[in-house]
């Protein structure tokens, strides 16, 4: 239904108006003013659009003519239609130079009436349709721009870039565990522009992680705070969020890889949520938690450079960990003990008995580290004397290429190799520099390009053949990768 309002200070004359779109049921919603300036008044109203104005021309306090004007300077797509009884050609001419669209004589002929009507009518709907368009190429235009800036391929979004007019503040990286955006993600955003109090710009990334670009910084925590909130409460979804102010346009990828890399705490506070710009730059300081399952993974992995570095991480966080027991220190000494020595050669094992008594009855924190170091470097000299190897990212690569096509989760890759999804991402950025989901969505949409080129596959089988079981999220990742629709790219690249 399409909004028209009816002026004229003779009810009688807007009855018949209201009459006549009810009988040939145009579709239309109809209100009503007495005179000009009281129609003025309803248009100057923010939650008041009309697509039509139909008024008369001779009316007190300000005529047809006057409110014609005034509406082209507040509603430049509204179509005018006046009526009146006065056959005047100079109103005619007047009423061609404010864009009127129509002009009819009183006593309304039906047939004349129904006929401008309609015509008027199909040329809202073009109207409209054209809007519709420029906004969505508009749309897909600053996605497929704020891709580009955020991995650091464009620096179209400098300050002085004039597709922009606005100046991002904040940036705020949101992540979870599995293909959530793929599923929920445009609810997900639909449901924070209704939560949300200051505006922002929404990309998703990829299935697990998406990205809000704010115009006002000040309302990042809030907005953090709001966005779990949701999720959890609306999706039943956990998701962790990093945040930071933004100094230009141009820090964009700066800013998203800081955040990256703060999320990636995650692996070291899996129950906290929202990391803090200005929060810890020690990944278990405040922990309030020592955990030994990074070293259990790296044991497992054989992986014994991260070994040792972890360990280094995580006697420093004991060292600076000042509300800590002496008892529960050594607990957790013995414990580490107990992890390494389970992977030594077992004529190379000591005996846990004797191992545990030396731990408890140490002095320092220092004879206990390097009692652990010691076995930590007896493993790693047996493992590089009988070739042992650790997972490589090229292991993790060749099971994407292998399944690509399947729904592929963290925990679905984790599980396959036997390790904490958390401790997965941490090797597969460590050695190759990329976010893994990031890796995994980028080789699906090169795989759809290449199918779009090399065979006449219909457009929503490409996508369930790369792993995307939605047609339209597909779409819209392809547009994001690529600036344009998998259908427009076929046809270029191929003619």
């Amino acid at each position: 239904m399409y909004q028209i309002l009816v002026v004229d200070d003779s009810v009688l004359d807007v009855d018949c108006i209201t009459f006549l779109i009810k009988k040939y049921e145009l579709p239309l919603e109809v209100a009503t003013a007495v005179n000009g300036q009281e129609a003025l008044e309803l248009f100057r109203k923010p939650e008041n659009h009309y697509d039509i104005l139909f008024t008369d021309i001779r009316m007190p306090f300000l005529d047809g003519l006057g409110l014609s004007k005034e509406v082209r300077k507040l509603s430049p797509n509204t179509r005018i239609i006046i009526f009146s009884g006065f056959n005047d050609f100079e109103y005619a001419k007047t009423a061609i130079t404010i864009g009127v669209e129509d002009y009819l004589m009183k006593p309304v002929i039906p047939d004349e009436f129904v006929s401008v009507m309609t015509r008027v009518i199909n040329g809202v709907e073009e109207t409209n349709r054209q809007i519709r368009t420029r906004r969505s190429e508009t749309k897909l235009l600053k996605n497929h721009m704020l891709w580009l800036a955020v991995n650091g391929k464009s620096s179209m979004l400098a300050d002085s870039a004039p597709f922009f007019k606005d100046r991002y503040t904040g940036l705020m990286l949101v992540e979870c565990d599995n293909e959530f955006f793929s599923l929920e993600g445009i609810s997900f955003q639909e449901k924070l522009a209704d939560l949300l109090s200051t505006p922002f710009d929404y990309l998703n990334l990829d299935p697990s992680r998406s990205i809000l670009f704010f115009k006002d910084g000040a309302f990042l925590f809030p907005s953090a705070q709001s966005v779990c909130l949701c999720a959890e409460k609306e999706f039943h979804q956990k998701c962790c969020v990093a945040f930071q102010t933004l100094p230009d346009n141009g820090s964009i990828s700066q800013v998203y890889t800081q955040l990256e890399e703060r999320l990636e705490n995650h692996f070291f506070f899996p129950e906290q949520n929202i990391f803090l710009p200005d929060g810890p730059d020690h990944p278990y300081a405040s922990s309030g938690h020592i955990s030994i399952d990074i070293v259990s993974d790296d044991l497992r992995l054989k992986d014994y450079d991260s070994l040792m570095l972890h360990l280094e991480d995580l006697f420093e966080s004991l060292k600076h960990e000042k509300t800590r027991s002496l008892i529960f220190v050594k607990y957790c000494f013995t414990e580490l003990m107990k992890e390494i020595i389970h992977y030594l050669p077992d004529d190379q094992q000591p005996d846990l008995n004797k191992v545990a008594e030396k731990i408890y009855g140490s002095t320092n924190i220092v004879e206990l580290m390097d009692m652990t170091y010691d076995l930590a470097g007896r493993l790693r000299s047996q493992a590089q004397r009988s070739q042992g190897t650790c997972l490589k990212s090229d292991k993790i690569r060749q099971y994407i290429y292998q399944n690509y096509a399947q729904p592929l989760s963290l925990n679905d890759i984790s599980s396959h190799f036997y390790i904490s999804p958390n401790y997965l991402c941490s090797v597969f950025k460590k050695e190759t520099g990329c976010n893994l989901m990031k890796f995994i969505n980028e080789y699906r949409l090169e795989q759809a390009a290449r199918l779009l080129l090399e065979t006449e596959m219909k457009v929503n089988k490409i996508a369930e053949s790369v792993g995307f079981p939605n047609p339209s999220y597909f779409s819209q990742r392809f547009r994001d990768y690529y600036g344009e629709s998998p259908e427009n790219y076929r046809q270029k690249e191929t003619y």
